[in-house]
């Protein structure tokens, strides 16, 4: 079964990450499918044209996503039609639908060229889109291979994300589920305070060990972003019951083996963790920032419920704020500098005094690309943690971008502040 996706718009030539290449590669292998191939087209008709004839020639099923819209640029339908000789008509139920979804959000116009997204390949199936105005279309058609005609099918979803999910899970899925023939159950375990490559060290015994089955039923992959590391594994099968058995095998086996550094699964992320931790432990926490800007804040209240945590961030870039609003000593900043673990402590001391919270984090650095010297280069990050009894703080020495040491100083924020709440709760258990 060859299966290729088309990801059609020029902004994906120009830089724009394709989120529904990684939504739909993900989402078939979940199913037990894999892409034959993902190709990113721009909006010339000649290339996407090029593009449909190779896919429908060696492909069994073609997904394609993106122009279907209204604009001069949206050729997806008439290009498709045209490569397979078949002619294009105004669905009518499909132009009131487009009128009357302009009807209920009064604020929209509708126009002439809007009529454009009724027009329908002829013998498509036409998909409901409930999150726009571009419907989506599935064609089954015959192609000549050699000498024998071919059946295959054809998708057009939307291009926006909020559009393509819906009806993608709506309408391919259940249509791949058919061509399937193996369960596939996959994990992803999120790690957090080890290299990728020490990750792969520890694990590997695991992934060598053959009594979890011949090597073509699991597969696995080690995925580094921001100094998370992701373990992925997929388990294959014709039983669902020895698939889900083998997977949470490979799960404590890595649990063993990674402890404490695991702080999540699938699609959690350090902040949402974080937030589950403060909110079990019915605490709440304070912030106060200098080199991220409210960055630590803000990743936290990204997460939905945070308001039952999170109490104040105080941003004290400058050194005025550090000592007339935290109360830093000045006499600190003299002699260890804004960047130094003295002034972080008294910074993480000084919100949570102003806050009344049970935590408080701070931190201050040197996120460049000016400020380093020798003995405090750029990179340098210090970050300090407070309860009602003790404060501790952590100095670190960041490499990259100004964007790199900020993106690296939050999660590493947050880590902390995960490991200190499953310490406090392992100190209570003990006692």
């Amino acid at each position: 079964m060859k299966i290729a996706l088309i990801c059609s718009g020029s902004e994906l030539l120009n830089g724009k990450l394709n989120t529904n290449a990684a939504y739909i590669g993900s989402r078939i292998f979940d199913i037990g499918l894999h892409l034959t191939s993902v190709i990113n087209v721009g909006d010339r008709k000649e290339d996407l044209e090029r593009i449909f004839n190779s896919a429908f020639k060696n492909c069994d099923i073609v997904i394609s996503t993106g122009g279907l819209g209204p604009t001069f640029d949206d050729i997806t339908v008439e290009t498709a039609a045209q490569c397979l000789a078949l002619e294009i008509y105004k669905n009518e139920n499909v132009l009131n639908s487009i009128k009357n979804y302009f009807e209920k959000r009064k604020l929209l116009t509708f126009t002439k060229n809007n009529e454009k997204q009724a027009n329908i390949i002829k013998g498509a199936k036409v998909l409901v889109n409930n999150y726009g105005t571009a419907p989506g279309q599935m064609l089954h058609f015959e192609f000549k291979d050699v000498q024998k005609q071919v059946r295959k099918t054809l998708f057009l979803l939307p291009g926006p994300p909020k559009e393509m999910k819906p009806m993608f899970e709506e309408n391919v899925v259940s249509f791949l589920k058919c061509y399937s023939s193996k369960i596939t159950k996959s994990m992803g375990i999120k790690v957090f305070g080890l290299a990728e490559s020490e990750v792969e060290q520890m694990i590997m015994p695991v992934i060598k060990d053959s009594s979890f089955g011949d090597n073509n039923s699991i597969e696995f992959g080690i995925i580094a972003s921001n100094s998370v590391i992701e373990v992925k594994f997929s388990v294959s099968g014709d039983d669902e019951l020895l698939t889900d058995k083998k997977l949470l095998e490979l799960k404590f086996s890595f649990e063993n083996i990674l402890k404490e550094n695991i702080f999540g699964y699938g699609n959690e992320t350090l902040a949402s963790v974080v937030g589950k931790l403060l909110t079990t432990a019915k605490k709440t926490i304070s912030f106060a920032e200098s080199c991220t800007g409210g960055l630590i804040s803000s990743a936290l209240t990204d997460v939905p419920g945070s308001s039952l945590y999170f109490k104040n961030s105080i941003i004290s870039y400058s050194n005025f704020a550090k000592i007339k609003i935290l109360g830093v000593k000045e006499g600190t900043i003299l002699n260890t500098g804004a960047v130094s673990e003295e002034t972080a402590k008294e910074m993480a001391v000084g919100v949570l005094k102003l806050s009344e919270s049970d935590y408080a984090l701070s931190a201050t650095g040197i996120a460049g690309p000016s400020g380093g010297t020798k003995e405090k280069p750029i990179g340098l990050v210090c970050i300090a943690f407070a309860d009602k009894k003790k404060c501790e703080a952590f100095k670190f020495n960041f490499t990259g971008t100004r964007d790199n040491i900020r993106e690296r100083t939050v999660v590493t924020a947050l880590d902390i502040i995960r490991r200190r709440i499953l310490f406090s709760r392992l100190k209570n258990t003990d006692k």
